[in-house]
């Protein structure tokens, strides 16, 4: 199984006083973590990220499924044994444990009670199918990047793939000051009278992208917390690296995730789409070009298809799996 660190550098590395190495927060393992401890599931399982590539059922009349988009199917196996998914329009959360065979990269897998939520998704969808499904997980097999779950009794198996970039990019959630910085800046009213007596901070997650090819990453925030947030979604920040320290272009209204950066080019920067729903309002994309200075809306596009470019702050975060927003 070749599979190698991917090492994250920061647009800022160079006003740090030493260089430091960050490990990808989504999935990667060292080839040779995997090869001294392939029988350890704490090493090669944790930590990781999958979406769906099909359910292969024994049943010759279901055959094979796969999900028409595997953006919409994500599975996030954490160290502290939690499970998150991303089940197309819904997302479950519960516990997951295995333990590996002495012989083979597999053995034993069991979920716990999966929690999920209870939106009536497009069809076609497999998130009620998935979930209820999850309850009968026995085993699995770790082959070439795809992690094979089986149910009991030969009712099926879910293949899984590691996540890789041309899905899409995930959220990511490692504190850094100098973002923290720019959100304080760009939303002064965020005090500790905003976070009261029980002391609850508000979170951010972020994805780095360079929308303009000069090499440097801008990076897209989504804070979240009451004074960011309502029922449409969460305020957007894009921030570019200046000096030190990052500048606001944009701060985007009530936005769904995830954002998409299309291939399309105005005024030396990618065009960026993002999701719009609730509130009663009719689910639509609405389409942003840079005009020189900053992003402004172009036109909106129907919210039933989502457009094409990649995917970025993908993964459903949750407030408790974002970085906390630290006052100075």
């Amino acid at each position: 199984m070749g599979v190698t660190m991917l090492l994250l550098s920061s647009p800022l590395m160079g006003c740090q006083t030493a260089e430091t190495k960050m490990p990808n927060s989504f999935s990667e393992v060292s080839m040779e973590q995997t090869t001294q401890d392939s029988l350890d599931p704490n090493h090669f399982l944790a930590d990781t990220d999958w979406y769906l590539v099909e359910f292969q059922s024994m049943d010759d009349a279901i055959g094979t499924i796969r999900p028409d988009d595997p953006r919409l199917y994500i599975m996030r196996l954490k160290g502290d044994g939690t499970v998150s998914m991303k089940l197309n329009c819904n997302r479950g959360v519960g516990d997951w444990s295995a333990e590996a065979n002495n012989e083979t990269s597999g053995g034993s897998f069991q979920f716990g009670p999966l929690a999920t939520t209870r939106a009536l998704c497009p069809e076609p969808s497999l998130d009620e199918k998935i979930a209820a499904d999850t309850a009968f997980i026995r085993s699995y097999i770790l082959e070439d990047d795809k992690l094979y779950l089986s149910l009991m009794a030969d009712a099926g198996i879910y293949v899984w793939q590691r996540y890789d970039s041309s899905i899409g990019v995930l959220f990511q959630a490692e504190p850094d000051p100098a973002i923290e910085a720019a959100i304080l800046d760009a939303f002064p009213d965020y005090r500790q009278e905003i976070i009261g007596e029980d002391g609850q901070q508000a979170r951010y997650v972020y994805s780095r992208v360079d929308l303009n090819g000069d090499g440097k990453e801008e990076v897209l925030v989504y804070p979240m917390g009451s004074i960011f947030c309502g029922t449409g979604g969460c305020d957007l920040l894009l921030l570019t690296p200046e000096d030190c320290a990052y500048s606001l272009i944009n701060s985007f209204p009530i936005s769904r995730l995830p954002i998409i950066v299309t291939d399309e080019v105005a005024a030396g920067w990618q065009n960026l789409i993002r999701p719009e729903s609730g509130g009663g309002a009719t689910p639509s994309y609405v389409l942003h070009v840079f005009d020189g200075q900053q992003y402004i809306e172009q036109e909106r596009l129907p919210g039933d298809v989502q457009p094409e470019g990649i995917s970025y702050l993908l993964g459903e975060p949750t407030f408790d799996e974002g970085a906390i927003l630290k006052l100075n």
